[in-house]
């Protein structure tokens, strides 16, 4: 039996697009549309997200999206996929003063947290590194007022190190969205007036989006990250692990 992600593949190819040119066109990560045809759903967010990836993937090759998602839950079905056959919406709890809406997902929080327990003896030796390194007389980094490090280890360095230090929302008319990752987090941010972006975070690192007035941020991990917005620190968002979608302000 072809699975699914061999199915959208073998469409695509047939109509002489890469996964470069549906990203482009998508803005979906081009990671995740070859987990996607690679079947490697372990790896990607949760299935309300992957729905998703499928309607505008579907869209793109010329295809039917409602139909196309419809078969890619046959395929769970039929392939027994674990913790796919339920589609578990974003359901929002208490609004807290700040209007943030909050939900859980069973699956993301177990591979998350799996990812966590890998990486802790890489993070635990880069750690004491550090600390060798800044004993021996290398500088050390100063945090902000805020308590935001500015140095963020990410491909995206320059460009959040540079707009910490330089934009200022009183003088540019911006929105200003700083995100610290206290650990390892998958982020996905949709400003009004630009192309969403998804990014894979580690602990310690720090990234800067501008929009006209307003933001979606949505992650799979709310006690994992920071934010500050317009300049102004957000409360800790959730407990860890925690999928959240929110929006800003």
């Amino acid at each position: 039996m072809e699975s699914f992600g061999s199915y959208l593949k073998g469409i695509r190819e047939e109509k002489g697009k890469t996964l470069e040119d549906i990203s482009a066109s998508t803005k979906i990560a081009q990671t995740n549309l070859d987990l996607l045809e690679k079947d490697r759903y372990d790896l990607l967010p949760p299935i309300v997200f992957v729905k998703g990836f499928v309607r505008s993937y579907a869209k793109e090759l010329g295809l039917d999206a409602e139909e196309t998602v419809k078969a890619l839950e046959n395929f769970f079905s039929t392939t027994h996929t674990q913790n796919y056959n339920d589609d578990k919406p974003l359901i929002p709890v208490e609004e807290g003063a700040h209007g943030l809406s909050f939900v859980q997902n069973i699956w993301f929080t177990r591979i998350l947290t799996a990812a966590g327990l890998l990486s802790l003896l890489i993070l635990i030796l880069t750690g004491v590194s550090r600390v060798f390194l800044e004993d021996d007389g290398k500088p050390k980094n100063s945090p902000n007022s805020s308590g935001f490090s500015l140095s963020a280890q990410s491909s995206r360095t320059n460009k959040s190190q540079t707009a910490l230090t330089t934009v200022q929302p009183s003088s540019t008319g911006k929105k200003v969205l700083e995100i610290k990752a206290i650990a390892n987090a998958w982020v996905r941010v949709e400003p009004d007036s630009g192309p969403a972006e998804e990014i894979i975070m580690s602990p310690g690192d720090i990234q800067v989006f501008t929009a006209k007035n307003s933001f979606r941020v949505i992650t799979g991990n709310a006690g994992g990250i920071r934010l500050r917005f317009d300049g102004r620190v957000m409360p800790v968002l959730g407990k860890s692990n925690q999928t959240l979608a929110l929006t800003l302000p």
